[in-house]
């Protein structure tokens, strides 16, 4: 392809039963440093037809936003640099839900190898997090459990 082109994946109808929207996905831009992925919500023009455009954002992986008559939501990969491009864009396991977007994430890297390398009662701090009321909290991991846990293997 060449530089600018783009491709457009969108949704089926959805109709809102809550005001506040949380799109989240997992992605992968392994393309050109110059490829973009925008995500676009559709709305109900007024006429019952659903084509009113409007840009969310151009990525991260939890898109919060409020929609209260039909919609589609659509991802628009757009091709940069194809010379210096070794793959594309990648996108798994998305999922709508009719609430607010999570305010913390903690990711664990290397799951494979921090299970391979604990043993049961041993865990792992996540950072501290804060609250929307400010409230400063921390989890503890136990990948095989608790040593009180009957759990086994």
């Amino acid at each position: 392809g060449h530089a600018g082109q783009s491709a457009l994946l969108e949704s089926r109808i959805l109709y809102p039963r809550r005001k506040e929207k949380c799109l989240q996905f997992f992605y992968r831009l392994n393309g050109s440093p110059q490829d973009k992925l925008v995500i676009w919500v559709k709305k109900d023009d007024g006429t019952g037809n659903v084509r009113r455009l409007e840009k969310l954002h151009t990525i991260t992986g939890n898109i919060p936003f409020s929609v209260q008559t039909k919609f589609r939501y659509g991802f628009q990969g757009i091709r940069g640099d194809p010379a210096k491009s070794a793959g594309g864009i990648t996108i798994d396991d998305t999922s709508l839900t009719e609430t607010n977007c999570p305010t913390n994430v903690w990711h664990i890297r290397n799951f494979t190898s921090l299970f391979n390398s604990t043993s049961k009662g041993d865990y792992i701090v996540s950072p501290v997090f804060y609250s929307s009321e400010g409230y400063a909290f921390a989890l503890q991991l136990y990948p095989h459990g608790r040593n009180s846990s009957s759990y086994t293997n």
